[in-house]
């Protein structure tokens, strides 16, 4: 089994939980009582979120087979349609080896029918009438770029009858009927998300494995759900398949995740080439994992954490058929160790500041307890009388302005999204209109055609909801940041000059993300019948001038395009920020302000007995050994 993956943030736990019942009797610390409280039982109910990323084909269900012990999850043969799936322990009421099943709305059922039906040409989605459309379509007509609509529109219309009832419900399923969900395309495109509970030494931790649907499937416009997911987890896998070149989807989630890397406080990034075993020698595995290195350089993942390694021979292992697989082992021991000392020293450093904190908040009360009564009554009438004082640096504080320096960084982010934008559009269109795509014999060129303009949209579409999502992430950061930068400038100068502990508190949870709209470049501002005229014939187009015609004629509506929407998203973020940014800047005042009532309180209970100050003054060495052996977690 895996290293206890959560034991340094339960040792830190059990140091911030017996620091709030030391502290508890005290009159003065009822806002650090609460504070160690809270972040004791954080840690303590914690789960790790294991977040799996890649092509359907890239063997990541048998990867994540690997790391659960067993092949428990199912793989698809036809997988464009898979749905999230998150292995995690059984709660109470659960039972190991069965699964939840959420089905999606009729809403989003429909939503999904009318995006593909557009993607394809094939008109507006209509309730009547549109299984006989799809029954009548044929592969053989369907270029390249709509096979992932096809296959779901033929798995859509199979499964219709039994699957419409169901719609919007969830059901307890065993595990051979998540199987059938999980891999069987006509149940499977129904889906919305599977929790699947599985007792095993890896998911006892807390860890929950997220299986997320392949970089080539229809949900990959879902660009939303992706980087939520990018962004919350506590670590990323991305798998990719030994002899596979990176497809397009390959190398969008990846730009993706160069993007975000930035953003994040730990690399918690980890990359797989599986199915090492196929290499005829170790000559061709070093060749292909340089090939891989090189693939993550240029989507701007630089050092990546690499591992070539074979999840079946690992699974064989397991079972005891095989010996075990080296990459797999190395794999399996950094990943542990990234859980166990990188995630856990975050959580324990952590915990030691705030110790730390409450530890001198006790040390200055002690002080003023050991003076005479005479200093202790002047020091009561100095915070009793600076109370207007105090409130007037709380609006100072309020009043900083630092929405100015962030909307600055807005602007100049949202700048260079435009740029890159233009430039990856330019160099996707030759992707597109191919003349592997677009040739006689092929299907209707005027339909492959128009299938080729949506795509080359739909494309630089969901690049551009990438970008905005990545630079929301570094415009929290930089929030984070201002924020931060302003509440500890405050206390360090009010601390000395009202002559009382203050602190700037922890940052407050996750920042919501803006709703950034799915489809934002509507391929109805490229209607294909205007762009037709170009396309005289496949020779013409391709051997002629056609071609860079066309791609001189789409350029300047595009960047026109881009700078309006993203001049849009620039105001929506603002906004969104700004609003957040005050939200916060409220609870940091109110903290500062309890901070000033809870002192004085502890000013008035200054009458201690010799034996009362003689344990305070324990319990604040006993704060200081927590806060050493807190320290101590993250340091060895």
């Amino acid at each position: 089994p895996p290293p206890q993956a959560r034991g340094r943030a339960l040792q830190a736990a059990a140091r911030l939980a017996a620091a709030a019942e030391l502290l508890a009797p005290h009159p003065a610390f009822g806002t650090g009582v609460r504070e160690l409280t809270r972040r004791a039982a954080e840690l303590r109910s914690g789960t790790f979120t294991v977040a799996l990323f890649g092509a359907f084909s890239a063997g990541k269900s048998s990867f994540a087979s690997a790391l659960l012990g067993e092949a428990v999850l199912p793989v698809s043969p036809h997988p464009t349609t898979a749905a999230i799936i998150r292995v995690m322990a059984p709660g109470e009421g659960q039972r190991h080896n069965t699964a939840r099943i959420r089905f999606k709305s009729r809403e989003a059922m429909v939503e999904d029918l009318a995006y593909s039906f557009g993607a394809l040409g094939l008109g507006a989605w209509q309730e009547k009438g549109w299984l006989e459309t799809v029954r009548r379509l044929e592969a053989a007509e369907i270029p390249a770029a709509g096979r992932a609509h096809f296959s779901f529109l033929k798995a859509a219309a199979a499964g219709w009858e039994a699957a419409e009832s169901v719609l919007g419900q969830s059901i307890v399923a065993d595990a051979a009927e998540f199987g059938r969900f999980a891999a069987e395309e006509e149940k499977a495109c129904f889906v919305a998300d599977i929790d699947f509970y599985y007792a095993c030494p890896l998911t006892e931790q807390g860890i929950v494995l997220v299986d997320t649907p392949g970089a080539d499937s229809i949900h990959a416009r879902h660009t939303g759900v992706t980087f939520q997911y990018m962004k919350n987890s506590d670590a990323i896998i991305f798998v990719t398949y030994y002899n596979h070149a990176f497809s397009r989807a390959d190398k969008q989630l990846l730009s993706q995740l160069g993007r975000m890397k930035g953003s994040f406080a730990l690399d918690k990034m980890f990359f797989v080439v599986n199915a090492a075993d196929l290499a005829a020698s170790d000559e061709e595995l070093a060749a292909v994992v340089e090939y891989v290195r090189d693939g993550l350089q240029t989507a701007g993942i630089r050092e990546p954490n690499l591992f070539a390694l074979s999840s079946l021979q690992a699974l064989r292992a397991e079972r005891g058929g095989a010996t075990e697989d080296p990459g797999f082992a190395r794999f399996r021991r950094q990943f542990a160790e990234f859980l166990e000392v990188d995630l856990g020293s975050l959580a324990a450093a952590s915990a030691s500041a705030l110790l730390e904190q409450t530890k001198e908040r006790l040390a200055k009360w002690i002080a003023a307890a050991d003076s005479d009564a005479e200093q202790a009554e002047r020091k009561l009438a100095a915070l009793t009388g600076s109370r207007a004082a105090f409130e007037a640096a709380v609006k100072e504080f309020m009043a900083a302005e630092i929405g100015r320096e962030w909307n600055q960084e807005n602007e100049e982010l949202l700048f260079h999204v435009v740029q890159r934008l233009r430039l990856q559009a330019l160099d996707a269109y030759g992707e597109y209109f191919h003349p592997s795509l677009l040739q006689d014999g092929a299907g209707p060129l005027k339909r492959n055609f128009a299938i080729a303009m949506r795509g080359w949209v739909s494309q630089i579409s969901g690049e551009l909801e990438r970008e905005l999502l990545a630079t929301t992430l570094r415009l929290e950061r930089k929030a984070e940041g201002l924020l931060a930068r302003e509440a500890e400038k405050w206390s360090r100068g009010n601390g000395e000059r009202f002559d009382m502990p203050l602190e700037a508190p922890a940052p407050s949870g996750e920042w919501s993300t803006p709703e950034i709209p799915e489809g934002l470049l509507d391929s109805a501002y490229f209607p294909p019948e205007d762009y037709w005229p170009y396309f005289k014939n496949p020779k013409a187009f391709f051997e002629g001038q056609g071609k860079m015609q066309l791609r001189s004629k789409l350029e300047g509506p595009l960047t026109e395009r881009l700078q309006e929407l993203v001049h849009r998203m620039q105001g929506v973020f603002r906004d969104h920020y700004v609003g957040e940014i005050e939200k916060r800047k409220q609870q940091i005042a109110g903290y500062f302000t309890g901070l000033w009532q809870e002192w004085k309180d502890s000013l008035k209970s200054l009458k201690v007995t010799e034996e009362e100050l003689a344990h305070w003054q324990k319990a604040e060495a006993q704060l200081g050994r927590y806060r050493e052996e807190t320290e101590a977690f993250y340091e060895r």
